[in-house]
């Protein structure tokens, strides 16, 4: 399964997720998934958001090298899940590549078992309560994601 994580720049809210859901395929030998990430207005080659980093450092996780991209139509077709972190991005992505609807979701889909779903906040610029808001949820949506779509179901023979 090859799952692309999209927000608007990619420097800090997809970047975040790739990073978080590597680790823990890494960490769960979950050797049968592979993330990416890209950004509907972004420009290649941008480091990550430093606050992004930090909370990754703080987390105890490692991380991989990473340079902002552009969405792309390889990386469109190529993916088998595409997660969004608000619904004007899939909006984006359904203009130019229409044909992708069926595999877009937004990751807010992961946050709760009810039928809210809610933009992951884009805190780029913003206070670090806006940091702590989306760290916050893209953690849980990971986690969610992990359980619910990525986890290959439990075999029941004793």
């Amino acid at each position: 399964m090859k799952i692309l994580f999209v927000c608007t720049a990619n420097i800090s809210r997809s970047f975040l997720a790739e990073q978080l859901l590597n680790h823990e395929l890494s960490r769960l030998n979950l050797y049968h998934a592979t993330c990416t990430s890209a950004g509907i207005s972004a420009l290649a080659g941008y480091p990550p958001d430093p606050r992004m980093v930090d909370f990754l450092y703080e987390q105890g996780k490692s991380i991989k090298e990473h340079q902002s991209k552009p969405v792309t139509k390889d990386l469109v077709d190529s993916a088998d899940l595409i997660l969004v972190m608000e619904r004007y991005h899939k909006q984006e992505i359904l203009e130019r590549w229409p044909w992708s609807e069926k595999k877009i979701r937004l990751l807010g889909e992961f946050l709760m078992d009810n039928s809210i779903v809610n933009d992951i906040i884009d805190p780029y610029g913003r206070s670090p309560r806006h940091y702590q808001l989306a760290q916050n949820q893209i953690s849980l949506a990971i986690q969610n994601l992990i359980e619910k779509v990525i986890k290959p179901p439990r075999n029941h023979h004793a």
